[in-house]
């Protein structure tokens, strides 16, 4: 049998883009090396599953080119990522930031797309690694193909363990390369690069962020507080968190927490962070009220910050002063050390400790329907797509958003 579409990734890009083309009619099979789909849905959102967002927009996502992503989360919106909760009988709750969390574990939602698959005649090809795969007109042997009129094959192929599945479409939905303890790799985005493709190499993000031994807030592990994170290079400061205030955890090897994991999106080797570790309550306006004139400039900070970090913050030379003692240069001096603390990382935890990656296959060589622009039936969908999104659900709707669109561009 030759199927209308051949599938690589059974999670949440793959079994929706699955579902929705068999519900057409289309045969459709299903290639994941996990033995159970949706292996990295059912971890997410700490196995709850973060489904989607209410504030879904451009800024929220990064990538060399975005601009997908207007016409792409119109098509499928969080309504509709809701509907599909709805559709799977499953309840969830909205957070902060607008987070939308499933309220049955993540491992629910998997488990009910593949029964849908089943039931709209999809064919699993679980535990099993697609393998020797290749594209029309790239394979000699004529084998028991179908052939064009110049000879040529004109159907995809690969290896499913011992099967052989042909396919006149074939989708690539298989991830990144974050979370290599569950098999994740970059081979597939290899792969695309020697079909033509420009490709930008994965790197970590939502990943904590590690820092010297030496650095200056060294040994502070434990303690976590609301800060703005900003990102130097040369003399710019850039504050690219579009939610602006989160929180930060303070690690053994450096720091993490919200703030840090969507920072780590931006961040690149080289670039300096900047933290801001008041970001409500200007320094500046602390020292100039005469109320706290005669505290000792070490308390006024104690009484705003955890006490060990106001320690460490304050410089040596103004810790013991009075703030009615301190002259402009001093307070402009603290106010940066507060406001504008600036720290060099030596790394991020990497990919083991990601919870997404960034890069991928480049967008410049995508049709708005995630087809190939230079294998015609070639798509790709889900994060091995240069789309990657900030904490608070945006990934796994991408996931869904784009699996929903190549969907529909399969015949």
């Amino acid at each position: 049998m030759i199927y209308d579409a051949a599938i690589i990734g059974a999670g949440p890009a793959g079994l929706i883009c699955a579902r929705d083309a068999a519900r057409r009619g289309l045969r459709v099979a299903l290639v994941d090396s996990h033995e159970e789909p949706g292996v990295k849905l059912a971890i997410a959102g700490g196995g709850k599953g973060n489904i989607t967002n209410r504030i879904l927009a451009e800024n929220r996502y990064v990538g060399e080119d975005t601009g997908i992503l207007r016409s792409a989360l119109k098509t499928f919106s969080c309504e509709n990522a809701l509907d599909l909760m709805r559709e799977l009988g499953l309840p969830w709750e909205e957070r902060d930031f607008g987070q939308i969390f499933g309220l049955k574990p993540a491992s629910f939602m998997a488990e009910r797309l593949a029964l849908q698959c089943d039931d709209a005649g999809v064919d699993f090809y679980l535990g099993r690694t697609a393998r020797n795969i290749t594209a029309p007109d790239t394979e000699e042997s004529a084998a028991s193909l179908a052939f064009g009129k110049n000879g040529s094959c004109r159907h995809f192929t690969l290896f499913a363990g011992q099967d052989k599945i042909t396919a006149r479409q074939l989708v690539i939905a298989a991830g990144s390369s974050a979370c290599p303890q569950l098999g994740a790799n970059d081979q597939l985005l290899r792969l695309a690069a020697t079909w033509g493709h420009d490709i930008i190499p994965f790197r970590p993000v939502l990943v904590p962020l590690v820092m010297p031994n030496d650095w200056p807030l060294a040994g502070l592990e434990g303690i976590s507080l609301n800060v703005r994170l900003g990102l130097k290079s040369g003399t710019d400061i850039r504050w690219p968190d579009p939610e602006g205030i989160r929180s930060l955890l303070f690690t053994h090897r450096g720091v993490s927490g919200p703030a840090v994991l969507v920072a780590s999106c931006w961040w690149k080797p080289g670039t300096e962070l900047v933290i801001d570790f008041l970001p409500e309550l200007p320094m500046l306006e602390l020292l100039n009220d005469r109320e706290n004139g005669k505290l000792l400039v070490r308390t006024l900070l104690a009484r705003r910050l955890p006490a060990r970090l106001a320690d460490a913050l304050c410089p040596e030379d103004l810790a013991r002063r009075k703030v009615a003692e301190l002259g402009k240069k001093d307070r402009l001096r603290l106010a940066d050390a507060i406001h504008r603390f600036t720290i060099l990382p030596s790394g991020t935890e990497g990919l083991r400790r990601a919870e997404a990656a960034a890069g991928g296959v480049a967008l410049s060589g995508l049709t708005r329907r995630l087809e190939s622009r230079h294998i015609p039936g070639l798509f790709f969908c889900g994060e091995i797509v240069d789309i990657a999104g900030l904490l608070g659900g945006y990934n796994i709707h991408w996931a869904f958003a784009s699996g929903a669109i190549v969907s529909k561009g399969l015949k």
